[in-house]
């Protein structure tokens, strides 16, 4: 079973006692989650058969039927309220992120937290956690290979403070620009990279031009106050 790295960075913020692992693929995560003891049983969520197939291999491979239910369906529609402490939503993209959440309102607000690794996206990720009653507690980057992965930690809360978020603290996360860690800052620097090259060797309209500048020059002035 190959374990990356981004599932055991998912690993180390579980908790409670029961996890829902939302498009769960292969059953990785909740399979190493009850190897390594952070949970004591998980339920695995996918919303295609073939997936869910390698999931039910992966599970009798490590005889751990009696910790772990596999259940086919669309986002948090197979969990019951109060059924999990924690969900887990990954490898997919933030706006699909998003809709699962909101389309499972009942069940996040009824978890213990939220952990949430969008593929693209994070700032509609971080406003709709915002726009749902969430609270954004914690943040971290995972470099992963070659690709870098945001986690963003959020628990349903009845106030919470959105005054002096930022469109930046939005894309990037405020509590990561607080708190930066190596790969988030390696993030940045390719991220600069890249957008250099779009601006340098293809052809953009005025306005997006400008938005890349825009992100470039606060990429740039943080990287320097580092």
């Amino acid at each position: 079973m190959h374990i990356t790295k981004r599932i055991s960075s998912i690993c180390s913020y579980l908790e409670g006692s029961k996890l829902a692992d939302i498009g769960t693929d292969h059953c990785f995560l909740p399979i190493f989650a009850i190897k390594s003891g952070k949970v004591d049983s998980a339920i695995g969520v996918d919303v295609a058969s073939q997936p869910l197939h390698r999931a039910y291999e992966n599970v009798s491979h490590e005889g751990l039927w009696d910790k772990i239910e596999l259940r086919l369906g669309n986002g948090l529609t197979p969990i019951a309220p109060g059924e999990c402490d924690t969900a887990v939503i990954s490898g997919m993209g933030g706006a699909l992120i998003s809709t699962i959440i909101e389309n499972g309102l009942h069940v996040a607000r009824g978890l213990s937290q939220l952990i949430l690794s969008p593929q693209s996206d994070p700032a509609l990720v971080r406003r709709s956690l915002h726009k749902f009653g969430f609270e954004i507690y914690n943040e971290d980057m995972v470099a992963d290979g070659a690709k870098f992965y945001p986690l963003i930690l959020a628990r349903p809360c009845e106030k919470y403070e959105t005054q002096g978020y930022s469109d930046f603290d939005y894309e990037f996360g405020k509590i990561m620009l607080a708190k930066p860690n190596c790969d988030f800052l390696d993030f940045l620097r390719e991220l600069h990279r890249k957008n250099e090259n779009i601006i340098n060797n293809n052809p953009l309209t005025e306005t997006r031009k400008a938005e890349v500048l825009e992100v470039n020059g606060f990429v740039r002035e943080f990287l320097n106050s580092i």
